[in-house]
């Protein structure tokens, strides 16, 4: 990666941003699952959450 991308990054909007739009994705996703009536997949929502934790743990302050 591009020095300026990995600066950018380590900075606490660097880090935080993503995963403000991420949420709001996936709140969106649940919200029209519930408007749509799709119950009974809803549990799906829960299957993207992984992929934020990993993210989280990924770009922590202790990672190198």
């Amino acid at each position: 990666m591009l020095e300026g991308h990995v600066d950018k990054r380590e900075t606490p909007l660097g880090r935080w941003a993503p995963v403000i739009f991420y949420a709001m994705n996936w709140l969106l996703w649940l919200i029209m699952g519930i408007w749509a009536g799709a119950w009974a997949l809803l549990w799906l929502a829960v299957l993207p959450l992984p992929v934020l934790g990993l993210y989280l743990w990924r770009t922590r302050r202790s990672a190198v």
